[in-house]
């Protein structure tokens, strides 16, 4: 059973059609055993059709609202962007002044001590041990050699010795 918005429609349009054909000349239809008004079954499809247009008019200004927005955030981070880089080529990235517009000071770079840069070349070493990694000069000198296979000769008779 397709129950989308136009198929709603289309029934509701059929159904009043037929009965203002079928039905015109009869004051009441008899429906799940009740007497129902024929112009208020009528008026009641034709709600059901109303408050479709209703909700379909407003999906479509929510979504012309939704494109806006999107445009208008877009236009406005490419205008910080440049507000970003007009500030701090005008007053320094260092200056208080930055945090006045929003923009975060940038961070200064770290640089590693002696100690650090002792471990991490220390991990790297096992790590490339561990994996049995070679950098491409390492593996040229790697050659393979083919085991040359060894002649299988009779064993000799054990020669016995003689008491002196």
């Amino acid at each position: 059973m397709n129950n989308n918005k136009p198929t709603n429609i289309d029934k509701n349009r059929q159904a009043i059609a037929g009965i203002q054909k079928h039905f015109a000349n009869v004051p009441t239809l008899l429906l799940d055993g009740v007497q129902t008004p024929t112009q208020s079954v009528v008026a009641a499809l034709q709600a059901a059709i109303d408050a479709i247009d209703v909700t379909r008019a407003a999906e479509t200004a929510r979504h012309t609202a939704v494109a806006a927005e999107q445009a208008a955030k877009a236009k406005a981070a490419a205008l910080r962007a440049a507000l970003k880089i007009l500030v701090f080529n005008q007053l320094g990235a260092t200056t208080d002044a930055v945090t006045d517009f929003g923009f975060a000071k940038p961070k200064k770079a770290r640089t590693p001590t002696v100690a650090v840069k002792a471990e991490a070349v220390a991990k790297r070493a096992t790590t490339r041990a561990a994996r049995h990694t070679a950098g491409k000069r390492q593996k040229a000198t790697v050659k393979g050699e083919t085991p040359s296979p060894e002649p299988t000769a009779p064993a000799a008779p054990a020669t016995p010795t003689k008491p002196a």
